[in-house]
């Protein structure tokens, strides 16, 4: 389910935005659940582990810190690329520094427009974030992400060669594609279960089988269409071979 939270100090604001976000996620029918509403940054971030995505409903002014949800933001931001924001708060002057900040919120809802306007805006952003979500599901299959430091990266899973780990070099690993050769921290166990369409040929090795050009199954040696190579092991091999049989069976017909 994809989670959502709210952080709003007022508790009768904080009991109405709730409602709102129930019912907008049952209107919407949206794979999604309010995992936690909280009245202070330390009770947020108690609560708060970083995520491939969410929805996060806060707002601005916190236990009067004018910045705190801004804050707030602007490490979501930086720990989860893909979260989606909304501002709920008073300060229609922060909108510009939003943007400086480089946050790019969803949607900046003013408090003053009244209760029937944030709970209109409210559904509506459910909604929007469902048809993100929806978008994003489909396209992630498509791209391998990876991150290097505080920067997330994506390459087009067409390009994706190989991933490969080194005895000398332990936690890190490095990938060769089409176009580019990359080195990142990480684990072939991890990648292996979020990209189930690439195939573990051994204990060091994840391979695209798409970008794969001869199999030689008397020596285990797997080619690629850039040259590269890697050994398939004798645990694998039979594998190997029936899932080579089954894509030229679906390339002859």
């Amino acid at each position: 389910m994809f989670p959502v939270f709210l952080l709003e100090d007022n508790e009768i604001q904080r009991n109405k935005y709730t409602e709102y976000i129930t019912n907008g996620i049952l209107i919407n029918d949206a794979s999604m659940k309010l995992k936690g509403s909280f009245g202070t940054v330390d009770s947020f971030l108690q609560a708060y582990t970083p995520q491939e995505q969410g929805l996060y409903f806060l707002d601005m002014e916190i236990l009067d810190d004018k910045l705190a949800g801004l804050n707030i933001a602007e490490k979501i931001r930086q720990d989860t690329p893909l979260a989606q924001i909304v501002f709920i708060t008073t300060h229609d002057e922060l909108s510009l520094t939003t943007l400086e900040r480089k946050i790019a919120p969803m949607d900046y809802i003013l408090k003053d427009k009244g209760l029937e306007n944030i709970k209109q805006r409210i559904t509506e952003d459910i909604e929007t974030a469902q048809q993100n979500l929806q978008k994003y599901s489909h396209c992630s299959k498509n791209l391998l992400d990876y991150k290097i430091g505080g920067r997330y990266f994506s390459i087009l899973m067409d390009d994706v060669i190989m991933l490969y780990t080194q005895k000398d070099a332990p936690g890190r690993i490095f990938a060769i594609t089409r176009n580019q050769l990359a080195e990142f921290n990480g684990s072939l166990n991890t990648f292996e279960e979020e990209y189930p369409n690439l195939f573990r040929c051994n204990r060091s090795y994840l391979v695209n089988l798409d970008n794969a050009t001869t199999y030689d199954s008397r020596t285990r040696s797997l080619d690629f269409i850039d040259g590269s190579n890697c050994e398939v092991s004798f645990r694998k091999n039979k594998e190997l071979i029936k899932i080579l049989s089954r894509k030229l069976k679906k390339e002859i017909h």
